[in-house]
Order: structure tokens, then sequence, then C-alpha cells
């Protein structure tokens, strides 16, 4: 059974999902616009192999409080640390911006991370799309241009099923209709699609320099789904070579959200590794 309650870690409010267990903490942290929910299937089966874990949503994300106006990163460092002073040292396992904040969490708190998942992290992508966001700030008149186009409803709900079976689930698999509405839910209009578009592109900017200067020394496994259509695989080889005595692992048949349509293999990884 997972439990899902209202708390909060450093004063800010959120929402937990967990189950309980023997052994190191398991904190899960899952990607951008994206919600504790995601973690929904690795969480049942650690509840079956017996292991503590907890997933969270990230300030701004899900049920957490607004994020406040500045900078991103240093909001999502400082709840991974209120987290982690929280638990106690853990597992720590992120997809995408959580991974890009679990791989930061680790370099920063060693004493608090036992080891490290890094799922699809998008730091070192070097695509033509990565290359031209972090070269300058999208100027936010073009923000407010968006969120004045009118779209009908169905219409946008439309596309957003068709993006998030697209861009989360690899080639093939089936996706969970409650991932498919959730995400609905979450883009109700246009003005939804400006303000993620825009927090986007201020993160990718903020983190032009990716991951240098981050020295992990955990056990670590970087992951990254073979069928990715967000974050091209490059991005965690180039992680993998970062970490001194990391391990890299393509999942074949995962898009970008390989704990929504790989799960089983993701909690092997898990296991392994904590």
């Amino acid at each position: 059974m997972i439990d899902e309650i209202p708390t909060s870690f450093g004063g800010f409010g959120t929402r937990v999902l967990s189950v309980t267990g023997d052994g190191t903490p398991i904190v899960l942290l899952h990607g951008y616009a994206d919600s504790a929910d995601t973690w929904r299937p690795v969480l049942s089966r650690l509840a079956g192999a017996g292991r503590r874990a907890l997933a969270v949503d990230l300030p701004g994300f899900g049920r957490a409080d607004r994020r406040a106006d500045g900078p991103l990163a240093p909001q999502f460092d400082d709840f991974a640390d209120a987290v982690l002073d929280a638990v106690g040292p853990a597992v720590l396992v992120g997809n995408s911006l959580g991974s890009a904040t679990a791989v930061r969490a680790a370099g920063r708190r060693r004493e608090a991370v036992s080891a490290l998942l890094a799922l699809d992290d998008p730091l070192h992508a070097q695509d033509l799309l990565a290359r031209l966001v972090r070269r300058r700030q999208i100027p936010t008149v073009l923000w407010s241009v968006t969120a004045g186009v009118r779209v009908p409803t169905g219409a946008l709900r439309w596309a957003t099923a068709l993006g998030t079976r697209h861009l989360l689930y690899g080639p093939g698999v089936r996706p969970d209709p409650q991932v498919i509405a959730q995400w609905q839910d979450g883009v109700s209009s246009m003005a939804d699609v400006a303000r993620l578009g825009r927090y986007a592109l201020q993160y990718a900017y903020e983190m032009r320099a990716g991951h240098d200067g981050v020295e992990v020394w955990c056990p670590t496994v970087v992951v990254h789904g073979g069928r990715d259509r967000v974050v091209p695989v490059h991005s965690s080889r180039q992680l993998h070579q970062r970490i001194p005595g990391s391990r890299f692992v393509v999942l074949p048949r995962s898009g970008h959200c390989p704990q929504l349509d790989d799960p089983d293999e993701v909690v092997r990884l898990i296991l392994e590794i904590g």
C-alpha cells in the first residue's frame, strides 16, 4: 500500500508518497512538470521487496507549494537538502530534472547520499535545441504571446495526450491512462503551456554549465532510455564519464521516463546499488 500525506521540508509544503520497509531509505525525485505519482509503479515494487521508499513533489509541481521568484536551481537544491536532513542517509534516485537535482545533492551532501541512480539526466545534452536554449534567455514577451493564444480545450487535451505518449514512453509501450489524465489536467490552458515553457528554458539557461565542478563519489548508476525522444543518450554518457567508478546502463526500449515503461528494471538497479 502506498501512503499519501501532505508534509513539508524546510518549511516548504509538499506531498509524500511512501511505502514502509527496511534498509536504507530510497528517495525518488521526479522530472520537470511531473509529480511524485510518476513513481507509483516503482514504489509498489519496492514495497513488495520490503524496502522503505518515498517520492516527493518538487517545488512548483504536483501538489507542492509554488516556487518563489528568481533562480530555480537553488530552490530545488535547498528542497533536496531539507529532504535529506529529514530522512537521513539515503539512496537517491532521480529522473530528468530530478536526476540533475539528485546528482547535485550527491556532490554537495556526501554524508547524506549513500548511493545514486540518475535516470535520463539532461544537463549535458548537445543537440541543437539544447545548445540554442543555453545561449541566451528567451524574452518574456514570447511567453505572454503564447499564453494569449486561443486553443480549444479538446484540441489541447488531445495534443497533451499525444505528447505524453510520444515523449515519456518508449515506442510500442501502452501508456497508463491515469498518467495521461494527470498530464492533461496539468496542461489545461495555453497559460499553462507558456508557464511550463518559460521555466523549462530558464532552468536550461541557469544550468548551461551542466554538472561541471560537481564531484560524486558514492556508488552510482547512470541510466538512459535508449528510445528517449527528449534527451539524447550522450547526455547520460557524458555524466557517466564525469563520475569515477560509475556504471552506465542503456535500457533499449525505454523512453524518457523508465520508471513508467520499465519499472521492474529500475527497481532491480535500485536494489543493486542500495
